[in-house]
């Protein structure tokens, strides 16, 4: 039987009969003090790290803030010089207007004492005078006529801008040529004239002609070209009947009639 010793921890136990100087039975019998310092020693490191700031913040010495600012002295504003007063302008000497003979206006009215009668001056008194109701002694009126000529300015030449007519063809406009009365009457119109060359037609040709051409201000046809053919007679057929066309609608750019050029096909089919 063995004897146990009551004291004994369970380190003991585990390690009974067996080399405790291996290391392991030192390390399990220190593990509980190494955990407590360890748990120690980490809630320090914690604690200094958050107090810290505060502790700094209460021991930095405060910095003294010096407000220079302006000083202002009110001796200085006594000192300014007051601001010049503006002098009013003198009115321009006033120029009387020359004095002007007058001779007075007399109405003749019968009087019987003819003692103190106010006789009418005579015709050649009344030469270059004003006639008033009083006498006066001043210059004549034709001394004070200015007789300077009136100064001719010559009218500014009006020259009458010269417009140049517009000959771009254009591509794309706001509203577009079109045959009158529409694509269902342009179809009657090659229906009517077209004529399947025979050439075409002993060889089997089917296919479509590209024309091009311009539609002119006043809607004639002109400039007509085959863009891509057929042969066998069918670009000389469709070049003859697209330029005996009627006139079109021309088209307008702007509100104004312009030279657009137009694209489309014809086509040459056979009848089953």
């Amino acid at each position: 039987m063995t004897n146990t010793n009551v004291n004994a921890t369970l380190d003991d136990l585990v390690f009974e009969h067996r080399n405790k100087d291996y290391g392991a039975y030192e390390l399990r019998k220190t593990y509980s003090k190494n955990i407590t310092r360890a748990f120690w020693i980490g809630t320090s490191v914690f604690l200094i790290g958050i107090t810290a700031p505060t502790i700094y913040a209460k021991l930095k010495p405060k910095e003294k803030i010096v407000d220079e600012g302006v000083i202002l002295n009110l001796k200085d504003f006594n000192e300014l010089p007051e601001p010049p007063v503006e002098q009013p302008k003198p009115e321009p000497p006033k120029t009387e207007a020359p004095k002007v003979e007058i001779v007075k206006y007399v109405v003749p009215e019968p009087v019987e004492n003819t003692e103190n009668e106010e006789v009418m001056p005579e015709q050649d008194k009344l030469v270059d005078v004003q006639i008033g109701s009083i006498n006066q002694e001043g210059n004549k009126t034709e001394s004070i006529i200015d007789d300077t000529p009136p100064v001719e300015v010559a009218s500014p030449e009006v020259k009458i801008a010269e417009v140049k007519e517009d000959n771009t063809i254009f591509t794309a406009v706001e509203m577009q040529p079109s045959f009158v009365g529409g694509l269902s009457e342009f179809y009657k119109f090659l229906n009517k004239n077209l004529k399947y060359p025979s050439a075409a037609q002993r060889a089997n040709t089917e296919g479509k002609v590209y024309m091009s051409f311009v539609v002119e201000k006043d809607g004639s046809i002109s400039d007509v070209n085959v863009l891509k053919g057929i042969g066998f007679g069918c670009d000389e057929e469709a070049l003859r009947v697209i330029r005996m066309m009627p006139k079109w609608i021309a088209g307008q750019q702007n509100g104004r009639n312009v030279r657009v050029k137009f694209t489309m096909p014809v086509t040459f089919k056979l009848s089953e």
